[in-house]
């Protein structure tokens, strides 16, 4: 069983999802009736639960201490920022030489104010709202797990409770358009916080840590129904809210909003590849999927700059999506490999160094 590549195959999926959607925003698709644009949201809420899963794991198996604290930090950290920032400051550079900048690709408003938000995870524009929101919520993360630590049940139905809460303030705030929620629930951009889609994350690696043999005697059944209503709901919100899929036209966009919905299920079957799915684990075990999963981070930050590329040949639409796959694929694995990965040896180098001099 192989539970690290099933979950970067999962990784894989959601990162394809934000390039469908923003490939076919941009005039590249493969026809007219497999516009994807508006399903991008749908993976970046794959991706913070698979995140916060994956955080609970490695935070519940030990003791939450400072030097526990310190090291989570510094892996985090060093995990988001060394990428972040070089590309932050390229488009910011570029901006800054060419003196405009286009909303549909990468791009930092406010002038120097807006990049010195960028870069203290307080701002962020276009694609990098996700990445101040993931820095943000890694702030909450160790007090999430002590609450759930310490008062077990009743921290999960606290946590539960507030991301109801915020999911409550997030739908009002897409329904209603009232100003002051965003104070409840801020964003850089007004969106909410997203802890409704975290949290579901963080609470099923709670639930493997602390409820195992709950979770065990119902495995196969979870299997069954995690695969299903995880498909379903991929294909009713495919169906649902893209621009144009097989000829439907977006009959109910406001369905991405319910973003609590999507974390449950995707929580639940997060769980299910992670114990081995033996209905579809294979699938995500597919190697380019996988592939596409551990560089998926470059794949994110990166894939917007090759689009704009793309798009100024004088091609059709069809080559020019297959050309931009392509090409960022390898522009990503590069990143990865020259600042991704010496980035990830460097905090374990530094961990390491810090508890020799600890001990």
């Amino acid at each position: 069983m192989n539970r690290v590549g099933y979950l970067d195959g999962l990784r894989g999926l959601a990162v394809m999802f934000v390039f469908l959607s923003h490939t076919s925003g941009r005039g590249q698709a493969l026809a007219p009736w497999l516009d994807f644009a508006g399903i991008g949201h749908i993976g970046v809420y794959l991706f913070f639960t698979l995140s916060s899963f994956l955080l609970g794991l490695g935070l519940f198996s030990r003791t939450l201490d400072i030097k526990a604290l310190k090291k989570f930090f510094i892996k985090r950290f060093l995990r988001i920022a060394p990428l972040y920032y070089v590309v932050v400051s390229g488009v910011f550079i570029e901006q800054l030489i060419f003196g405009s900048y286009h909303k549909l690709y990468l791009h930092i408003s406010n002038g120097w104010t807006g990049y010195f938000e960028h870069l203290i995870f307080y701002r962020g524009d276009g694609v990098f709202w996700s990445i101040v929101s993931e820095m943000q919520f890694y702030l909450l993360v160790p007090i999430m797990v002590m609450i759930l630590i310490k008062w077990r049940s009743k921290g999960l139905m606290f946590l539960f409770l507030l991301a109801g809460l915020n999911a409550a303030l997030y739908l009002l705030k897409f329904g209603m358009k009232i100003e002051w929620i965003h104070y409840f629930s801020p964003n850089t951009l007004e969106r909410g916080t997203f802890i409704d889609v975290f949290i579901p994350g963080l609470a099923m690696a709670y639930l493997v840590n602390f409820e195992s043999d709950l979770l065990d005697r119902y495995e196969r059944q979870i299997h069954l129904w995690a695969t299903g209503i995880f498909f379903v709901l991929i294909l009713v919100t495919v169906g649902l809210i893209s621009n144009n899929f097989l000829g439907l036209e977006r009959p109910f966009f406001g369905f991405r909003f319910f973003s609590l919905f999507f974390g449950l299920v995707f929580s639940l079957f997060t769980y299910s590849l992670y114990k081995g799915n033996p209905y579809v684990g294979a699938v995500f075990n597919f190697r380019p999927l996988k592939h596409i999963g551990v560089i998926g981070f470059s794949f994110y930050l990166l894939h917007f700059a090759v689009l704009r590329r793309v798009n100024m040949l004088e091609i059709a639409s069809q080559l020019k999506f297959l050309l931009s796959f392509t090409l960022v694929v390898i522009v990503a694995t590069v990143f990865f490999y020259l600042i991704e990965k010496p980035s990830m040896n460097l905090s374990h180098k530094l961990i390491s160094r810090w508890l020799k001099k600890s001990d």
